[in-house]
């Protein structure tokens, strides 16, 4: 027991001797960085207008109804098939249960 503690005792005292070692070599941590310059931001104009391809608005709102439409119709199915499929589960897990 003497001997186990005595190598945690020296595996901590070389491992914070090694940290301090790496820490003066790590530069000032009270001088900081200059800040990154502002991105500019890329104006489209050749492109026609939609979601990612333009900064141009969607005439009439054309892209932005069709695509919540897409998503609805997403949603619904993906809520229908979750609810039959709990049903299913459900109805032979009763099954199952009857039996035994």
């Amino acid at each position: 027991m003497r001997r186990l503690i005595l190598v945690a005792i020296v595996a901590l005292g070389l491992g914070g001797g090694l940290r301090a070692a790496s820490a003066s070599a790590l530069p000032d941590p009270t001088t900081e960085p200059p800040p990154p310059p502002p991105r500019k931001v890329e104006v489209l104009t050749h492109r026609p207008s939609g979601f990612w391809t333009s900064n141009r608005p969607a005439t009439g709102g054309a892209y932005r109804w069709r695509l919540l439409g897409i998503g609805v119709v997403l949603a619904a199915g993906s809520g229908l098939l979750m609810w039959r499929l709990t049903r299913r589960a459900n109805a032979e897990r009763l099954q199952r249960n009857k039996a035994q």
